[in-house]
C-alpha cells in the first residue's frame, strides 16, 4: 500500500517538475505577463493537485514511514510543506492583485524543485527499502 502510494507521489513530482519549468520559464523572462500566464496554466498541479500530494505525504506515507526512517528525516520534509504553501499562495494571492511575484515564485521553484529532488533521491528510496525488508 505505501509502496503503491510511493509510486503515484513519484509520478505526481514528474507533474508539479512540468509546472516548475513552465514558472522558471517566466521569471527567467521577467515578464509579468508571462509569469501569470505560468500560474495560471500551473493552478491546478501547483493548486488542488499539490494539497492533495502534500497531505497524501503528510497524513499517510510520513506516519507509516516513520518507525522504519525516523521522525528527524521525515519531520524536515513536512516542515518544509508549510513554507510551499505559504509561497505557492503568496505568489496567487499577489497574482490576484496584479502583482508579479517573481522573487516570490523562484524562491517557490527553488524550494519545491529541492524538496522533490530530496523525496525522489533519499527519502522514496530508503522509504521502499525499508518496507521492503
Amino acid at each position: 500500500e505505501l509502496i503503491a502510494l510511493i509510486d503515484r507521489l513519484e509520478s505526481e513530482h514528474v507533474e508539479v517538475r512540468h509546472a516548475l519549468d513552465t514558472l522558471g520559464s517566466a521569471i527567467e523572462q521577467d515578464d509579468g505577463v508571462a509569469l501569470r500566464g505560468a500560474l495560471q496554466a500551473c493552478a491546478e498541479s501547483l493548486g488542488t493537485g499539490l494539497d492533495v500530494h502534500s497531505v497524501a505525504e503528510d497524513e499517510v506515507l510520513f506516519p507509516g514511514i516513520v518507525p522504519f526512517i525516523g521522525e528527524a528525516m521525515v519531520s524536515a520534509f513536512t516542515e518544509e510543506h508549510l513554507r510551499i504553501i505559504a509561497l505557492r499562495d503568496q505568489a496567487y494571492e499577489r497574482m490576484g492583485q496584479g502583482v508579479a511575484d517573481f522573487d516570490g515564485c523562484a524562491e517557490l521553484c527553488e524550494l519545491l524543485g529541492s524538496h522533490i529532488e530530496r523525496e525522489d533521491q533519499v527519502l522514496f528510496p530508503a522509504a521502499r527499502g525499508s518496507l521492503a525488508d
